[in-house]
């Protein structure tokens, strides 16, 4: 079967919502929670923070080295959430 070509995940800029929504499918998501911490993971690496602390750091909302990252990571497992619910 050939995925329907229309079918395409787009992701917004930046914007600090994503710190409650993501804190909420850390707790409600198992399938976001897994590739939240693929994503930790990887960041790792990068950075000299951790990506599940600074969810639940309203004071980091300024830091763009964050922000970016954190982002990415909310959007990276969300989409890992629609695809686990058949999107794709």
């Amino acid at each position: 079967t050939i995925p329907d070509p229309r079918v395409v995940f787009i992701f917004p800029g930046q914007g600090w919502q994503w710190q409650g929504m993501g804190n909420t499918l850390l707790t409600s998501s198992a399938v976001f929670a897994e590739r939240m911490a693929e994503c930790a993971a990887a960041l790792s690496e990068f950075v000299d923070w951790d990506l599940l602390t600074v969810l639940n750091d309203p004071s980091v909302v300024d830091r763009v080295d964050v922000v970016q990252p954190a982002c990415w990571a909310v959007m990276i497992s969300l989409a890992a959430v629609w695809q686990a619910a058949g999107v794709r």
